[in-house]
């Protein structure tokens, strides 16, 4: 499913990260910084190369760990709708922290390709406290609004890929893999997103090797050698040193640097820069 969305064996997805939504606590009423912000971002990933996108709540913070603003929700739908006729790239929903439920409705409500889920066995312990697994609540969901399931693509660390000194997230792939095949299609559309800052290469290649699901990498996990995992994975999502300061807007997050995105992208996809080439290649020698 992975490829059949993105068109390409190893896809390279990029990430808006959207200024607080209504409903957050930081949502400063700018409407019109708010969208501008997000189609300058995808503009800017889109020119520079990735082939999808994925839009998330990032500056909501701090995080509830509970269902999203429903002001936020509508507000983020709007954007999905606007940003996917605007690039006409493969698009995602994440919703921060873990909020399944309200990620599909969006995607349900804006066609979007596929959804992020943050913890999809078990729980992990954040800054917004206890985040526990929604998968059961998102396929009941899924059901109530007579939905088809996008892509999944589902947060996994190194604490998953084996059982030695956890016990319960060893065992988290392995309930995964035992949920899925007892759901019709859900198999289909799976796929893993290794978010851990400590993994190498030899666990990577190992770990690919015993699972079916594709197997995407988060650019934190591998940001000095890049090339040499994602020859490994089966996609990879960018994020580390792709962003700078606006000089029209420095009291705003760093945005978008369209021309790290295309170094990063064209490197990975083995495109040569021609600042780079001898110009005397160009001239028509006899």
């Amino acid at each position: 499913m992975l490829s059949e969305i993105f068109k390409k064996p190893k896809p390279i997805l990029g990430k808006i990260q959207l200024l607080a939504l209504p409903g957050a606590p930081g949502w400063d009423g700018h409407w019109e910084t708010l969208i501008t912000r997000a189609e300058q971002e995808a503009t800017a990933l889109a020119t520079g190369g990735v082939d999808g996108l994925i839009l998330e709540n990032f500056h909501d913070t701090p995080y509830t760990a509970g269902r999203m603003d429903p002001a936020g929700a509508i507000a983020m739908a709007l954007l999905a709708r606007r940003l996917k006729q605007f690039t006409d790239l493969p698009i995602g929903i994440s919703v921060l922290r873990n909020d399944p439920e309200t990620a599909l409705a969006i995607a349900m409500n804006t066609d979007a390709d596929f959804i992020r889920l943050s913890v999809v066995t078990g729980a992990l312990m954040t800054e917004s406290g206890v985040i526990n697994s929604r998968l059961n609540e998102l396929l009941h969901y899924k059901n109530h609004l007579k939905a088809e399931l996008p892509l999944l693509l589902v947060d996994v660390t190194t604490a998953h890929l084996s059982a030695k000194g956890n016990t319960a997230s060893g065992q988290g792939l392995a309930h995964l893999a035992d949920i899925a095949a007892q759901i019709p299609g859900l198999q289909e559309k799976l796929a893993l997103v290794l978010s851990d800052r400590d993994i190498s290469t030899q666990e990577l290649a190992t770990f690919k090797g015993t699972t079916a699901y594709p197997v995407i990498l988060e650019h934190q996990t591998c940001p000095h050698s890049v090339d040499a995992y994602f020859g490994i994975a089966d996609g990879l999502i960018l994020d580390v040193d792709t962003r700078k300061k606006s000089v029209m807007h420095p009291e705003l997050p760093p945005t978008i640097d369209m021309a790290r995105i295309e170094t990063v992208v064209n490197r990975l996809r083995g495109v040569m820069n021609l600042s780079h080439l001898d110009p005397d290649i160009f001239l028509n020698r006899p």
